[in-house]
């Protein structure tokens, strides 16, 4: 097959987007879409030389799987290697061993399936995960797998219904990224084969076709079908984002640009020559070396970072990523290339010695449980652990339960409730635990990402649905008589204390009011917040609920395993001082609108607040631990122990309860807009 420049120019055009935009940078919020141009070009690729030696009765699968390992086995390998050392002596106990499970799944060319399963909302921040971007090595080898095969057999028994066989499997592959894209099945769209072939298969496609690039007759249609094609990739890099339905019919954007270019441009039209520029071939050149890089580099910055990286940490980790990628493309790729130095019988054998040990050291680390006696003493990080019943009881957007579907523990006495967002699962579990020493029961209505969007819309799919029929559950069930509520107001007010920590977060509303003719400001969304909140507690209280407002829960500047596991196998302390991880100044600048908005409920005999401030602060600090054991199992969801510390408050308040009447009228809340981010200079 011929060398084009302009594809390995392509190919720099895939993976600086995809780096720039793991590494957070302004302007390639839609980076990302950079995997979907290499599932492109693979496709384009494969196929042709399949083709071509299928023409000339060249075609052998054994020599198929050499080339495909002799391409991305040894470069993968090193990196691996590398990665495992690298975990081994940074990573906690429980990551050590979720990374072991993913080694095993990158050997087993997996990977995509095994982020599915375990990249969903409880899992460890996925921009920490060091074998994250394996998924698209997966995906592309499981094509590898079936392709070929099915190409061979056709063209034996019947070459005219091969293209029309290709044709219809992208069509149905699309057509299921875009049911799935509709259903908010976010991880299943997003890692599986099924949802991600017909990316490839354009490639193949492209392949069949009668190429366009070296008729001088049509230069003219040559150049703006590939000014066309990278305005579309360009286009998909800088105006996508996470909110972006991905895979679905927008992915054509950036898919069919990079068909265009390699179907339309040469070395003589303009794109083609743009992309044929010394530095973007010699990027090109170093494409998979650089992907494979980047991100460990970049996770175990992350891992080992309090808040997000700065700048300059990037363009460092940017820089060792070109420098480590450039090594492995002279020293490791290329020789390995060469079938004369490293013949065949080499290549298999020590693929198959690299991914045993592989897999040898995957499986220890996650039968091993992390090996956590690496540290010189021991760390408790069993009791970072949500609630057992968390998968089970709680719903969201993907996977809706509505209010007679939701989890009642442990006595058929069903006297309590539970209503809000993640952040209530683990204090309704301990509050459970407690209350079935009494004889009574509790139902846990919780539901993800939801906040109190009781009298709006929201974009979430069936937050208000969900909210406003668990509401009107509980107007109708008069055995329940209390209800505990709890939102994570500041983050879904201002955004989440990771992106900007030591900083306060002061940005937009994370969530997006619906149905609205003209668009909905700050101000205008967070006071349509409060509003809903009040009529929310009004609503429960007109029922003859006794009510629990839970305030806002202290969060931490980072996930509380980190925190209490050293830096490094060779350090004795823990990363922070868990007993002192962040100050009650730094939590009342973080929540000061959510306090002052709950302040002004009319608490009395059935309305009570319950105060984690002063349930986990004390001495001006807010501790990650106590007596050893983790409060929370991430960076701002209670641990079972935790809420069980709420649990008590809810216990002790209901003591202090009577029977007092009912409550009338709207409640006043004051939304202050005016509220400005501030240095957290003397907070900390």
């Amino acid at each position: 097959m011929v060398y084009r420049e302009e594809i390995d120019g392509l190919r720099a055009l895939a993976v600086l987007p995809v780096i720039l935009f793991h590494a957070g940078i302004s302007g390639f919020s839609g980076g990302y879409v950079g995997v979907d141009i290499f599932f492109v070009i693979s496709g384009y690729l494969i196929t042709s030389i399949i083709l071509e030696e299928l023409k000339n009765d060249k075609f052998s699968i054994v020599s198929f799987y050499e080339r495909r390992a002799r391409r991305i086995l040894p470069a993968l390998s090193a990196v691996l290697l590398l990665t495992t050392i690298a975990a081994y002596i940074l990573m906690p106990a429980p990551l050590l061993k979720s990374y072991g499970q993913s080694l095993v799944s990158v050997v087993t060319f997996s990977s995509n399936v095994f982020f599915y399963l375990t990249n969903g909302y409880f899992s460890t921040a996925s921009d920490e995960k060091p074998l994250l971007h394996t998924w698209s090595l997966a995906v592309e080898e499981q094509y590898y797998l079936f392709f070929p095969v099915m190409v061979s057999l056709l063209w034996a028994w019947g070459k005219k219904w091969l293209m029309a066989v290709i044709v219809f499997i992208a069509a149905a592959s699309l057509g299921l990224s875009q049911y799935l894209a509709s259903k908010q099945a976010v991880d299943a769209n997003f890692y599986l084969i099924f949802s991600r072939a017909w990316e490839l298969f354009f490639g193949s496609i492209i392949a069949f076709l009668p190429s366009q690039r070296d008729d001088d007759n049509k230069a003219v249609l040559n150049n703006v079908m590939g000014l066309l094609g990278l305005a579309f990739i360009t286009y998909a890099i800088v105006m996508f984002d996470h909110s972006t339905p991905f895979p679905s019919v927008y992915t054509l954007l950036p898919v069919l640009g990079a068909c265009m270019i390699i179907q339309f441009c040469n070395g003589r039209s303009l794109v083609g020559k743009l992309l044929s520029m010394r530095v973007f071939v010699f990027i090109g050149l170093l494409s998979y070396s650089m992907y494979l890089w980047h991100q460990p580099i970049f996770a175990f910055i992350r891992l080992k970072t309090i808040g997000e990286p700065g700048l300059m940490v990037f363009a460092l980790a940017i820089a060792a990523t070109i420098v480590l990628a450039y090594i492995s493309w002279k020293y490791i790729e290329a020789p390995f290339r060469n079938k004369r130095a490293i013949p065949r019988a080499a290549i298999f054998r020590y693929s198959a010695v690299a991914l045993s040990l592989f897999m040898a050291a995957g499986l220890v680390g996650h039968f091993d449980n992390g090996i956590s006696e690496r540290f010189d003493r021991p760390i408790d990080t069993a009791s970072a652990a949500f609630s057992p019943k968390r998968e089970k009881c709680h719903t969201s957007g993907a996977d809706y339960k509505g209010p007679d579907d939701a989890c009642r523990y442990f006595n058929d006495n069903v006297t309590w409730a539970t209503l809000g967002d993640s952040h209530t699962v683990e204090p309704a579990y301990a509050l459970a635990r407690r209350l079935d020493e009494t004889g009574e029961g509790l139902v846990q209505m919780s539901f993800s990402h939801c906040p109190p969007a009781l009298d709006f819309e929201i974009k979430e799919p069936g937050c208000t649905r969900w909210l406003n029929d668990s509401v009107q559950y509980l107007e109708q069930h008069d055995d329940i008589r209390n209800v505990v509520v709890g939102f994570r107001h500041s983050a879904y007010l201002f955004g989440d204390q990771l992106d900007s920590y030591p900083e306060v977060p002061d940005g937009d509303p994370i969530f997006e009011v619906a149905g609205q003719t003209t668009p909905v400001t700050n101000a205008e969304a967070r006071k349509l917040y409060w509003q809903s909140f009040s009529q929310l507690i009004h609503r429960l209280l007109e029922a003859g609920k006794n009510v629990y407002v839970v305030y806002p829960t202290p969060e931490l500047p980072t996930h509380v395993v980190k925190a209490m596991t050293p830096a490094t196998i060779f350090d004795d302390e823990p990363t922070l001082d868990t007993r002192k991880t962040t100050t009650e100044n730094w939590y009342e600048a973080r929540n000061s609108e959510a306090l002052h908005q709950l302040a002004t409920l009319p608490y009395g005999t059935r309305l009570h607040a319950i105060m984690p401030e002063s349930i986990f602060c004390e001495e001006g600090y807010c501790p990650a631990t106590k007596d050893g054991k983790a409060l929370y199992f991430d960076d701002d969801h209670l641990s079972v122990t935790g809420g069980g510390l709420v649990a008590d408050a809810i216990i002790s308040a209901q003591e202090r309860l009577g029977d007092g009447p009912d409550f009338s009228g709207p409640f006043p809340i004051v939304v202050d807009t005016s509220r400005k981010a501030r240095s957290t200079a003397g907070l900390l």
